[in-house]
């Protein structure tokens, strides 16, 4: 278990999931003004990353640009050119890369980045562009990951990076995942593989006895996606922050 001093906000400052969206009001999710939004609030922001068919680095949650786009595309097959002109969900908003977002928020609140990987997709290219693309960047952020083999690779190649693993119920996992990732993610939260700094949890499957025991080790919990009273009631007893998507939650 890591035992760095971690920073205040991680467990102090609420967390956009995906910035501070809203589609209803016409406002998509990891779009720049979905940052825009948090910013303003003074929110941290939790956003996605993955690698496109270039090597370069978009930030766009699903693999496939179905949902999101209303096209067909798989997104690691595409160069960053072909997506960043990309509308979102209907709005006028488009595809930003991840430069693109630390450009628009300069450290004026903290980042939780999250590690995007394809089944049976090993680290390496993914992990350090963003290492690289974050060494001097003047702001405060964490990276964090659903693959513990990224989380690994961080503790391994940039360990001054605070890193964390995302989980949910252990027999519950997402088909996404192999065997092996399943394992490996299991032998984390059990023994500290990839040694993170803090463990992301679905909050539908608190209370859980991992994260009571990480808790008790030092690790803080963040709870996602919290998105009703009910939810941020129970992230309150048994988490130290939220991931959320509804203003009221977080307050």
């Amino acid at each position: 278990m890591s035992k760095r001093e971690l920073p205040k906000w991680l467990t102090k400052t609420p967390v956009a999931h995906r910035g501070l969206h809203d589609i209803a009001k016409g406002v998509p999710e990891n779009s720049r003004l979905a940052f825009q939004k948090a910013i303003e609030a003074g929110f941290a922001i939790e956003t996605d990353v993955r690698i496109t068919g270039d090597g370069q680095v978009v930030v766009f949650h699903d693999a496939d640009l179905t949902r999101l786009c209303g096209r067909e595309g798989i997104v690691k097959q595409m160069p960053l050119a072909d997506l960043k002109p990309l509308t979102l969900l209907g709005t006028n908003e488009t595809v930003p890369s991840f430069r693109d977002l630390l450009d628009q928020v300069k450290g004026q609140v903290p980042l939780v980045v999250e590690i995007k990987k394809d089944k049976g997709e090993l680290p390496g290219q993914l992990e350090d562009s963003v290492a690289r693309m974050l060494q001097h960047y003047p702001g405060p952020f964490v990276v964090q990951s659903f693959n513990p083999r990224t989380v690994k690779w961080f503790q391994k190649h940039a360990p001054q990076i605070v890193r964390g693993q995302i989980s949910t119920n252990l027999a519950d996992m997402t088909k996404d995942l192999s065997w092996f990732t399943r394992w490996q993610l299991k032998r984390a939260l059990m023994n500290g593989y990839g040694d993170p700094d803090f463990l992301a949890y679905d909050v539908r499957d608190l209370p859980s006895e991992i994260t009571a025991a990480a808790r008790r080790r030092g690790l803080p919990i963040l709870s996602w996606t919290v998105r009703t009273p009910t939810e941020r009631a129970r992230a309150a007893a048994h988490a130290d922050n939220v991931i959320f998507e509804d203003l009221s939650t977080a307050a």
